[in-house]
């Protein structure tokens, strides 16, 4: 993940995949309430040619706190729409986002529906030196 948001790499039993942005993420950040960007970026796969370009928009919707363990964090929940080049949407998601950690505690879908759920850590614990 890109600064703890943005998936840009993965790794996994289905394959790898490279998202590989055609701007420059570091100006997204610092994250505040009320931004709103959009990024294009290309899929790479080793397994599939590259079909286009894939759009990520992201909205800070605004600030939260969300409790993990017996910690709360302060949070922002940042939406993230996914489109492919025709404009239609792929996946969409609310990550709720510490800053001060610089990672997504979790992500909430199907936000504002019977179906809502949220998916995220258990626990935080720090790396052993």
């Amino acid at each position: 993940l890109y600064a703890g948001l943005i998936e840009v790499f993965r790794d996994s039993t289905t394959g790898h995949l490279a998202m590989i942005p055609l701007g420059d993420l570091k100006k997204l950040f610092p994250l505040k309430a009320g931004a709103k960007s959009t990024t294009q970026f290309v899929e790479l796969s080793p397994k599939k040619q590259p079909k286009g370009t894939k759009t990520l928009e992201l909205a800070v919707k605004g600030k939260e706190t969300f409790s993990l363990g017996g910690c709360k964090y302060n949070v922002l929940a940042v939406k993230e729409t996914f489109k492919n080049q025709a404009g239609e949407t792929l996946d969409t998601f609310t990550a709720l986002y510490a800053p001060d950690l610089g990672a997504s505690l979790a992500r909430r879908y199907d936000e504002g529906t019977n179906s809502e759920s949220v998916v995220g850590y258990e626990t935080i614990k720090p790396l052993a030196n």
